[in-house]
Formats: structure tokens, sequence, C-alpha cells
């Protein structure tokens, strides 16, 4: 399988998911900041949206959305346990779990990237941002308040939702949002950041 991520994006956490789960696999950077970077147009043409992660399947076929390629890959590795058997209330929870972090925490957070692309104008930007903020700390507040008491969103596993909401929370230290004020997410993203699989996706993406 090959994986095209672009670092530090949503992707990185479809990276995270094919180490955790022990199956080889070839990741493959794609810059966006490079005209020069010679998988652009392969990109363009596998996702007229011009988006990552994609997952080529051996076979060829294609997934193209974090929840889908996590929820594959996991199925893949069951003994890893990144996500609960199918038909129990436990799968449920944790698609719905990752449902979160795609839906509402990745858009609440996430979205503070492209206020520069609304104006030029810094009093323009700054009201934007005092704007959203309001909402990514709801998100933020939300998931800290889930975690009192547990080791991950699902308790005691790591499960494919810890892999994106992990790499969505980092987000706050490029957006200068401060998580003091939720201490069972800092104390939640160290966790996460210690796993050995995590450890080597960062690494290989310089994100350490």
């Amino acid at each position: 399988m090959k994986l095209y991520y672009s670092a530090g994006s949503c992707s990185t956490s479809c990276h995270i998911t094919l180490e955790e789960s022990g199956i080889p696999y070839e990741a493959i950077e794609i810059d966006f900041d490079q005209p020069s970077d010679p998988n652009l147009a392969l990109i363009e043409k596998l996702n007229p949206l011009g988006t990552l992660p994609i997952l080529i399947l051996d076979n060829g076929q294609q997934l193209d959305q974090n929840l889908s390629i996590a929820a594959y890959v996991a199925d893949l590795a069951p003994e890893k346990n990144l996500l609960p058997a199918y038909g129990t209330f436990e799968r449920a929870q944790a698609l719905n779990w990752i449902s979160f972090v795609a839906a509402d925490l990745h858009k609440g957070i996430g979205a503070l990237f492209g206020v520069q692309k609304i104006s030029s104008d810094a009093k323009i930007q700054g009201t934007v941002r005092d704007y959203m903020i309001p909402n990514a700390k709801s998100y933020l507040n939300y998931l800290n308040e889930k975690l009192e008491g547990k080791d991950y969103v699902m308790g005691n596993t790591f499960t494919i939702a810890d892999s994106y909401a992990f790499v969505v929370c980092g987000w706050t230290k490029w957006l200068e949002i401060p998580l003091t004020p939720y201490k069972n997410v800092e104390a939640y993203l160290a966790r996460i950041a210690s796993r050995p699989a995590v450890a080597k996706v960062l690494k290989a993406e310089g994100l350490v």
C-alpha cells in the first residue's frame, strides 16, 4: 500500500494509524509548497479535489478520506484493537469519536489556518480570529472534559480516533492557542507522542 501525505496535516493521522497497525506500507510525502514536486500532478489526477490523504491499495483501489482509510487499515489488523469489533456498541462509540474529530474539532481548529487568506488587513484578520477562537476552544473544552480519568478517548485503548485527535489538537501549537487551560488534553497529547509508532511518524515527517 502507498500513502500520500502532507507533513503535519490531517493525513499524518493515517500515517500514524498505518504505523500502529504494523502493516507494510510506503509513505510518500507531498509538498504543496514546492511546485517542482513531481507527485503534485499525480495527486491532482488521483483526487480532483487536490487533497490528502490518498491511500492506494496493492490492487490499485483508492481511498481518500481520513475516516475511511483509518477504519480500513484498522480492520486489516484486528489484533491491534485500533477499532473495536464490527457490530459492537464500542465500535459505534469509536466511530462517534472520529466523526467528532472530523466534523467538529478539525473544522473548529483547522479553519484558523485560513484567516490570512480572508484578508491582508491585520485588523480584519484579528477580528476574524477573535470570532473563530471561541468555537475552537469550545471543542477543546469538550474533549478535555471527556478525557477526565482516561488515557485515550475510548478509555485505556488507543484507537484511530486518537490518531486523528492527536494531530488536530497539535495544530494549536502553530495557531498560538495555549493548551494550559486544558490539562487533560495536554497530558493526552504527551501520552500519545510517547508511543513508539507515533514518535517514529513524527520523526519521519520532520515534526520533531
